[in-house]
């Protein structure tokens, strides 16, 4: 898991960002301990009402615009302006609803419930690797269920080791299934094919070409939820706007934005860290594109999903675990950076009326330490939603 593309953040931004973690008021605190949801039909019991987080949040209203919404951060000046006209097609960032499916090339046991499934993605023309829990019997188990497609981060791994999936849903009924491979991609359709990343299509890969070899070969029932940590968070809410199958859909300590002078320099970072072009994927930092894929723009569109948002404020604890590429400092700032995008998401996300949850940890920095303590608390939202218990 590499943590560098959030070190492009000015040291005035992240003191911005640990004052809005750390004034967060205490009533907010009270699920933290448990991992309870502060959901709309549940903040009562939990001893706050979903509108204390609107009123309480330092991210809501024009400050929130301006670092999450609809201006831009405008080169090495610093200064921010608004969205501009077209640079791209943006219909070529948008998955084709009539994309066929992935090609079967090879499924090799790992260990236990864990296989390597290789197939063939026709609009990145090659193959890819994909981590693929599978509930007991493996690919003999005839029995039709769900698929939960679990991102990694911006390095392109998964969750399979340090975070635990494959004992998790060892003793349930679901397909779970991690891609790799996405590095510095936004899990987005690309515009333009990339000197360095090649031709990046992972919204269609996702969205439209592995769900229906997972289908038909590991009996889905085209019921199925979305998650990512990290970069692929804000991706992961974007993509289950693009099919039906997507019932449930959220972030594990990630930044729902694409847009706003911290939302694009966070997204544009990923990709420039590993030898990217962010104008190959959705064109100058002014361009459309970015709005059209910020799930922070776009909460009309996840009308009908069950959302859920994870996040801590980012003090360190003891079940941390070192990243070698990145210093405690550097995965507080990380983690309070997710926090305060997440914060703006979930306020937005309710006034919008949306049915969302949101876990809030008050410990625990950006790395597997936290990642693995937050999926099964989001369980609590994925299961019912899925019908798996």
């Amino acid at each position: 898991m590499e943590l560098n593309p959030r070190r492009g953040l000015s040291l005035a931004l992240a003191s911005a960002l640990s004052l809005s973690v750390l004034v967060a008021p205490d009533a907010l605190a009270q699920s933290s301990a448990s991992g309870q949801p502060l959901g709309q039909s549940d903040a009562s019991s939990a001893g706050v009402e979903a509108s204390s987080l609107s009123s309480a949040s330092l991210m809501e209203g024009p400050l929130g615009d301006l670092a999450f919404g609809t201006h831009v951060f405008g080169g090495s000046s610093g200064s921010s302006q608004a969205l501009g006209s077209s640079t791209v097609d943006i219909a070529d960032t948008f998955p084709d609803p009539n994309a066929p499916a992935a090609e079967f090339v090879s499924l090799v046991h790992e260990r236990d419930n864990l296989w390597t499934l290789t197939v063939y993605s026709p609009s990145m023309q090659r193959e890819i690797t994909n981590d693929l829990v599978l509930p007991e019997g493996g690919p003999d188990n005839t029995t039709p269920r769900p698929t939960y497609y679990l991102l990694g981060g911006a390095g392109g791994g998964g969750w399979t080791g340090a975070g635990g999936a494959p004992d998790f849903f060892k003793d349930k009924l679901i397909n779970v299934v991690t891609p790799r491979g996405a590095v510095g991609s936004q899990q987005a359709d690309w515009a333009h094919e990339d000197p360095e990343m090649g031709i990046y299509k992972w919204s269609t890969y996702l969205a439209k070409e592995l769900p229906q070899l997972i289908d038909e070969m590991f009996y889905g029932n085209g019921t199925d939820g979305i998650g990512g940590m990290s970069m692929s968070g804000g991706p992961a809410l974007h993509i289950a706007t693009m099919d039906d199958r997507f019932k449930v859909a959220g972030t594990y300590s990630s930044c729902q934005s694409t847009t706003g002078v911290l939302g694009q320099p966070f997204a544009s970072s990923t990709v420039r860290f590993y030898g990217g072009d962010p104008a190959n994927m959705w064109g100058a930092s002014s361009d459309p594109a970015w709005a059209e894929h910020s799930p922070m723009l776009n909460l009309e569109d996840m009308r009908g999903i069950k959302l859920f948002a994870a996040a801590s404020r980012g003090v360190p604890t003891e079940t941390d675990e070192e990243v070698k590429d990145s210093p405690m400092p550097a995965l507080v700032v990380d983690e309070q950076f997710a926090y305060a995008c997440s914060r703006a998401f979930v306020d937005n996300a309710r006034d919008a009326g949306l049915d969302i949850d949101w876990y809030e940890f008050d410990e625990g920095t950006h790395n597997w330490g936290l990642f693995r303590r937050q999926l099964p608390e989001t369980w609590k939202t994925i299961g019912p939603a899925l019908g798996v218990e």
